[in-house]
């Protein structure tokens, strides 16, 4: 059994005291609706009321009010934001994984956010747009050089972060004492339980073919043409060697790249043969017609289009239950909210521990126009045959006893949309297409499964632990009696984490148009599936001989829907 001795007075009222939260999301529910209206002063107001910057969601106070300030326009208060969240995000990441240990053991909920490695990347994603718009605002060339040279060091340290991201946030088995020793061993036992669906090989976020392309645009912008062709270059191998096919985008986002990049060598010089050899292999003919097209004063203009908001993390329960007579553990779902809800609680279980190929699952899951997973997998029992006597020692069967245990985790509902194409028109003419050239949602949704499993088996340690501890204490407070109420109150504490960056987009879209010098009218256009008119935006845009202007807009999706949450 589990030394009674290890389980301190402090860390016993701990696990039983904390109580079940609801979902992050709830808290800044009230922005979150004024943020859709548009009404950015109230939005903030909100936020300032549900956050805080002091204490464990600090990190989240500083990334939803950047977002914010960028929305209202105030790119430089935004700045002052994403900056305190760039260096706080830094500053958590860096510590030992034994200081983070409390919030496995305890409640997740309870610990200091650290955010995840894409939030951390659309940090400096968000500063460098900032410095980018308040360049294209300057009436110096002093100021819009200094403003172009700043979006430069937040594209360097974005470049940065993402050759370093691995997606390893560390290992909970640095842990020494006696307390952080017993969790430890019931991580190890309950990894059997994973291991048999994901393939991290197909989830990881190695790059970002986008928010290279961003950088292409920067650097052009700055004049670093070299730089400039690198970047484009870069983005569109990516978008062809994967990331396309991984997130789901359009396929011309890496056409538009190749085209960017060529005509980047073709503006600097000294490429006339390498051009004219990448254009014949990866241009369409309609590509190379617009490039034939392309004048030396001309413009262009780049509208880039955010949509909605992230999918929210929610929570679902899961049940573990001991089987002696086959010295095996089971698990499975225990489905709560509406029937959409449940079926999606269902479907993210069985993604989890199917036994087939994840490609087809994950993208029959992500998208909820294709026919349901069927038969979803209902549960999984894992035979520990000789492992069951180390189960006895960690008091696994009498912690878990005949009606089990529940264990809650983190889940995402599939992103549901009505929302159709997106097109931008100069003066009136029948205007481009824009290309999603990111899936925001997809990202962070193929970060999480990547993560699952080291969730999923904390959360079975958290919570038998919890269990352990409830029986022993209700064992010395009143027998049986004091037993059930132990194991009441360590089930009803079981919480997951659910708290993310909410106000980042679900997707990006673009179109790269060119134009004459001088001012236009531009109207975006966004409809719905069934072709209706969803949003529409109308600027009068500026754009100098040989220069890219940039539109940033983001419209939002009324018929964004959230499974089992009101919107």
């Amino acid at each position: 059994m589990l030394p009674r001795l290890a389980l301190t007075t402090g860390l016993a009222a701990v696990l039983l005291g904390t109580a079940g939260c609801a979902s992050y999301g709830d808290g800044i529910e009230a922005a979150l609706h004024q943020l859709e209206k548009g009404d950015y002063e109230r939005a903030g107001a909100r936020l300032e009321r549900a956050l805080s910057p002091r204490g464990d969601d600090r990190l989240l106070f500083f990334l939803e009010r950047g977002t914010l300030a960028h929305l209202a326009g105030d790119y430089r208060a935004s700045n002052e934001a994403l900056e305190r969240a760039h260096n706080l995000a830094d500053e958590m990441r860096s510590r030992a994984a034994a200081d983070r240990l409390a919030g496995a053991v305890l409640n997740p909920r309870e610990a200091e956010y650290r955010g995840t490695d894409v939030e951390r990347v659309y940090i400096n994603y968000y500063k460098a747009l900032n410095y980018l718009m308040l360049a294209q605002r300057s009436g110096s060339a002093a100021d819009r050089a200094a403003h172009l040279e700043s979006a430069g060091v937040e594209i360097r340290r974005l470049g940065n972060k993402l050759s370093a991201i691995r997606f390893e946030e560390g290992s909970y088995e640095a842990a020494r004492d006696e307390e952080e020793g017993a969790f430890r061993e019931l991580m190890a036992l309950f990894r059997r339980f994973l291991g048999n669906g994901l393939d991290p090989e197909r989830l990881v976020f190695r790059e970002d073919a986008y928010l290279r392309y961003l950088a292409g645009v920067l650097y052009e912008k700055s004049g670093e043409l070299d730089d400039a062709r690198i970047a484009y270059e870069r983005a569109a191998r990516l978008y062809e060697e994967g990331y396309r096919e991984q997130y789901r985008l359009d396929g011309g986002v890496a056409e538009q790249a190749w085209l960017d990049a060529i005509r980047v060598m073709r503006r600097a010089g000294g490429y006339e043969q390498e051009w004219r050899q990448l254009a014949r292999r990866k241009l369409s003919a309609q590509g190379r017609e617009r490039l034939e097209a392309l004048g030396p004063r001309q413009g262009q203009l780049l509208v880039i289009q955010h949509l909605g908001m992230v999918p929210r993390l929610q929570e679902m329960n899961l049940r573990m239950t001991a089987h002696p007579e086959r010295t095996a553990l089971r698990l499975h779902p225990v489905p709560t909210g509406d029937a959409q809800r449940r079926r999606d609680q269902r479907r993210w279980f069985h993604l989890l521990y199917a036994d087939k190929g994840l490609k087809d699952v994950l993208v029959r899951y992500l998208d909820p126009y294709t026919p349901a997973l069927n038969p979803p997998i209902a549960q999984k029992t894992v035979i520990l045959g000789p492992a069951w006597q180390a189960a006895q020692e960690l008091s696994i069967p009498q912690g878990v006893g005949k009606l089990g245990i529940r264990v809650t985790v983190p889940f995402y509902s599939p992103l549901r949309t009505e929302l159709g194409e997106s097109r931008v028109r100069v003066e009136g003419e029948s205007g481009d297409r824009l290309l999603q050239a990111e899936s925001v949602s997809q990202l962070v949704i193929q970060n999480r499964l990547l993560r699952a499993d080291r969730e999923v088996y904390a959360a079975l340690a958290r919570a038998t632990l919890k269990n352990v501890t409830a029986a022993q204490l209700g064992e010395e407070l009143g027998g049986t009696l004091g037993r059930l109420a132990g194991k009441a109150l360590a089930s009803g504490s079981s919480a997951a984490e659910t708290r993310s960056w909410l106000t980042m987009p679900y997707a990006v879209r673009i179109a790269r148009i060119p134009v004459e010098p001088g001012e236009h009218t531009v109207r975006l256009t966004t409809s719905t599936r069934a072709g209706g008119t969803l949003a529409q935006s109308e600027r009068r845009i500026a754009v100098e001989p040989g220069q890219t202007r940039v539109w940033i807009q983001r419209t939002m999706d009324p018929t964004q829907r959230l499974s089992g949450v009101g919107r």
